[in-house]
C-alpha cells in the first residue's frame, strides 16, 4: 500500500477517534509519560498547543505527498521551533512522543488494529524524522 493510502486511512482514523478527544488524550498520556517533557509544556498554553497539535497532525498527513507545500511550510515551522537552539526538542523524545500517541490512537479509535497502528507509525515517522534531523 502507497503511504498516501496509509495517510488516507491514518487521517479516517484522526476523524474516528475525535480529534478533540484524542488530543487531550494524547497529552495526559504525554505527561505522565516523561518528566522532562511535561516540564517543556509547564509555562504552555495548553488550550492553544492543541490547536497547534491538531494542525500539525493533520499537515503530517498531507507531508508524505511531496508536492503539498503547505503541509511541507507547516512541517518546516515545526522542525524550526524545536530545534536545538529553540524549544531544544531532543531527538529523543520524538519516540516517547510517537508512543504516546499511538497508544493514544489504539485506546481511541474503535477500528483500531496492528496494521493501522502501523500505518500510523509509518506517516508519523515520516514527519517525525523531517524534524528530528533538524535539530
Amino acid at each position: 500500500m502507497s503511504i498516501q493510502k496509509k495517510a488516507k486511512r491514518v487521517h479516517q482514523s484522526y476523524i474516528r477517534s475525535g480529534s478533540q478527544k484524542l488530543i487531550a488524550a494524547f497529552y495526559t498520556r504525554l505527561m505522565d509519560a516523561d518528566e522532562e517533557i511535561r516540564k517543556k509544556f509547564e509555562t504552555v498554553d495548553m488550550t492553544e498547543q492543541a490547536s497547534l497539535l491538531s494542525h500539525a497532525i493533520v499537515m503530517s498527513f498531507l507531508f508524505v505527498d511531496k508536492n503539498q507545500q503547505v503541509a511541507k511550510k507547516c512541517i518546516d515551522n515545526v522542525r524550526k521551533t524545536h530545534a536545538q537552539h529553540n524549544l531544544n526538542i531532543a531527538p529523543e523524545l520524538y519516540d516517547t512522543w510517537l508512543e504516546c500517541l499511538l497508544e493514544t490512537v489504539a485506546l481511541c479509535d474503535p477500528h483500531a488494529n496492528d496494521e493501522l497502528l502501523n500505518d500510523w507509525r509509518h506517516v508519523m515517522s515520516v514527519a517525525i524524522n523531517h524534524i528530528r534531523e533538524g535539530y
